[in-house]
């Protein structure tokens, strides 16, 4: 068991000092008045009264700034539990005004010379490799199994809001317009047009073709197909008819390909730009595709895509991290080294880095500032009375004891030197 005494703090050693010259005034002053003030004792009395008075003074100065002395209720004590929201609103706005400004904050970030630093301290491959490490640990928590609901929930109603707030009419418009620049729409066409020929050029698409005209013309026409069956092949027929379809269509495609002026090259120039016109400015257009918007994202195919994603990214960080040979990893390691190459290289890039994060600062600051004066105030006003005055007390009461000290030892020798003066004034031994 442990039996040693607590340590003396430098508050209590200050206060036994204070009460121990108090009581040693008051002692003298006893001493002075029991041998009638005569003589030297009535300098040492005088003495004793005038320190007696100066050490109580200070003694209830002292006290009144943190509690009620003897615990009366006098007015103008207690002075900084009762003053307390009053004086955490000027001690916060004194350290927002005197150490917060925005331009001594800047200086201050200037004078780091950020890009530099970031480009020494990345130099190192350990360093490195510890960002990378506390960066993919920062993902892989943001990904675990145990919080990937929340996480696809968030993603969902991301993508939810990004949608909502696209307005995909006027863009899509602007989108054509760039493809209408140096005819990329005709060339675009042409591609469309070859691949069509190349592709009704197989003799399984004719042959489905054909295959389709049978069936129509049997379905259409029954009758009329039962009475050409006795005269020619019903199945000749319609190769024969998908071969000539297919052959005007290559006609048609050729002529369109090879004349720039042909009338469905020009009709498709029209459509492109009465399209683009119409996504741009036609309401009745643009509120189709908001609600084709709305219906893509409340598609259960969308959503559980977009789980699955989730899932699947989920699943593969876990794989690659857990490997001591991690792609990821070594890909985010060579990265970094590279933006540190770059950053010790290229001073432009410094330069630029350095400025936007003087800016940032800069814009920052005010939120900062604000943010750190409520804080100061929020903390201050929710501290208990008690443990506030503790901690004030502990932190200046040791040096408020000397001004007890200094009033008992000042007082006694201001009082000596009333007693000499009045000597003076009224004559006496």
């Amino acid at each position: 068991m442990n039996t040693a005494a607590p340590r003396t703090t430098p508050l209590r050693r200050s206060r036994r000092i204070a009460l121990a010259l108090l009581i040693a005034a008051t002692l003298l002053f006893l001493f002075s008045a029991w041998q009638g003030m005569r003589g030297p004792y009535a300098w040492t009395g005088a003495f004793a009264e005038a320190a007696m008075i100066g050490g109580l003074a200070d003694w209830f100065a002292v006290v009144a700034l943190f509690r009620h002395p003897l615990g009366l209720p006098i007015p103008h004590t207690a002075i900084l539990p009762r003053q307390r929201e009053r004086l955490s609103r000027r001690l916060a706005s004194f350290i927002r005004g005197q150490f917060l400004q925005t331009e001594a904050l800047v200086q201050i970030l200037a004078r780091q010379k950020p890009a530099a630093s970031l480009a020494r301290w990345l130099r190192s491959h350990r360093h490195r490799h510890l960002l990378a490490q506390q960066l993919l640990s920062l993902l892989q928590r943001g990904l675990d199994m145990g919080s990937i609901e929340p996480f696809r929930s968030a993603l969902r109603a991301a993508i939810g809001r990004q949608l909502q707030a696209l307005d995909l009419g006027p863009w899509l418009g602007r989108l054509m317009q760039m493809l209408t620049d140096h005819g990329r729409h005709q060339e675009l066409l042409d591609e469309g047009i070859d691949q069509l020929q190349s592709w009704l050029s197989r003799e399984s698409v004719q042959e489905q073709l054909a295959q389709q005209i049978e069936t129509l013309l049997q379905r259409a026409y029954p009758t009329l197909f039962s009475w050409l069956g006795s005269v020619v092949d019903p199945s000749n027929l319609s190769h024969h008819l998908s071969r000539n379809l297919v052959r005007a269509l290559h006609e048609l495609l050729t002529e369109i390909s090879v004349d720039p002026q042909h009338p469905r090259r020009l009709a498709f120039d029209a459509w492109v730009a009465r399209t683009a016109t119409r996504l741009q400015q036609d309401p009745g257009w643009r509120a189709d595709i908001q609600h084709w918007q709305q219906q893509i994202l409340d598609d259960p195919a969308v959503l559980s895509y977009v789980d699955a994603i989730v899932l699947d990214l989920g699943h593969w960080l876990e794989s690659d991290l857990g490997s001591p040979q991690s792609r990821l990893r070594r890909t985010l390691i060579g990265l970094l080294g590279q933006v540190a190459h770059w950053l010790e290289t290229q001073e432009s890039l410094r330069t630029a880095l350095d400025a936007y994060l003087m800016d940032s600062a800069r814009s920052l600051a005010p939120a900062v500032q604000e943010n750190l004066q409520q804080h100061i105030i929020a903390t201050i006003d929710a501290w208990p009375t008690a443990d506030m005055v503790r901690l004030l007390e502990d932190g200046i009461g040791s040096d408020l004891q000397y001004i007890r000290i200094n009033g008992t030892l000042v007082g006694g020798c201001v009082g000596v030197l009333i007693h000499a003066t009045a000597l003076l004034i009224v004559g006496g031994p």
